[in-house]
């Protein structure tokens, strides 16, 4: 009952965030100085933050995609819910962690394993592997995604049951009779998860501005429709701040090149060394895990 519930849920209790609460978060500010730690670029030379905020979000698109690519791959073939869950898990882990202490590509894959055992639609994890050495030339193992599975989800709080805005962006196009644009919506929730919106926004919220944008796609004026619904005053700049981000996605962050996103890669950390006689994997590096006994 409490999963089928969005009110009482994990979900919107302990993770919808409030932009304005990250500045007095430790863990939060930790991660933004990590992301920001300048690096030496030589003897002499001037230093250069870690990752530029544009970088930051140029990486977090890229991930998405990546998800989505590995989700799709012919040895993985996950249904669309658990690439979107697997996102919002990538979305959380690095609310609180930082690019330069945990490589994505591996919480990526970490992510698609653990959320298609949750979404009931299980995939092996050499299969993601087979997938991740073809998509990125990528070293990591299946130990490597079998260990990050608990510390991904100690990391997540083991709050696992995500709500995704698919079910009532159908229930509005209906609603709205626009099921016609009902593929319009359905691509700009997927393009959602290119941004962070789902740790600030209720699902609800992201599928009445893809129903809004897409009407106004197809010719369709949908003001009567909204102001038929009822709102509290902050959820119409709720839905005016997810068209904005969605805007200025497509304009900004719909076509990057390969060799920027490589030169964002390539800043990265390399995997640590692989201690064999401790019989430790180049997991993630630290901090280490600890698991409660």
């Amino acid at each position: 009952a409490m999963a089928a519930n969005f009110w009482v849920s994990s979900h919107c209790v302990d993770w919808l965030r409030n932009p304005k609460d990250d500045e007095n978060l430790p863990q939060v500010k930790t991660r933004k100085e990590r992301n920001a730690w300048h690096r030496d670029t030589g003897p002499g030379a001037p230093k250069m933050p870690f990752l530029t905020d544009d970088e930051v979000k140029k990486l977090r698109v890229h991930l998405a995609i990546f998800i989505s690519n590995l989700g799709k791959h012919p040895q993985v073939r996950c249904r669309q819910r658990v690439i979107a869950t697997a996102t919002v898990y990538l979305a959380r882990f690095y609310y609180f962690n930082s690019y330069r202490d945990f490589h994505p590509h591996l919480i990526a894959a970490t992510a698609i394993y653990l959320a298609s055992k949750v979404e009931e639609s299980p995939v092996q994890p050499k299969n993601i592997v087979t997938a991740i050495r073809e998509i990125a030339k990528s070293p990591y193992g299946v130990n490597d995604i079998v260990d990050g599975e608990y510390f991904l989800m100690e990391e997540l709080h083991f709050n696992l049951v995500i709500f995704h805005p698919y079910r009532p962006m159908e229930q509005y196009m209906a609603d709205a009779k626009l099921t016609h644009a009902v593929q319009t919506a359905w691509h700009l929730i997927d393009d959602s998860y290119r941004l962070d919106l789902c740790l600030y926004y209720a699902p609800h919220m992201i599928a009445i501005a893809a129903v809004m944008m897409a009407g106004v796609y197809h010719d369709t004026d949908m003001h009567a429709w909204l102001r038929g619904l009822s709102f509290k005053p902050e959820h119409r700049h709720h839905i005016k701040e997810i068209q904005e981000q969605l805007l200025e996605l497509y304009e900004d962050y719909s076509h990057l090149e390969h060799d920027e996103i490589r030169q964002i890669l390539e800043k990265l950390p390399p995997l640590p060394p692989i201690n064999a006689n401790q019989g430790q994997s180049p997991v993630m590096s630290p901090p280490a895990v600890h698991t409660p006994y």
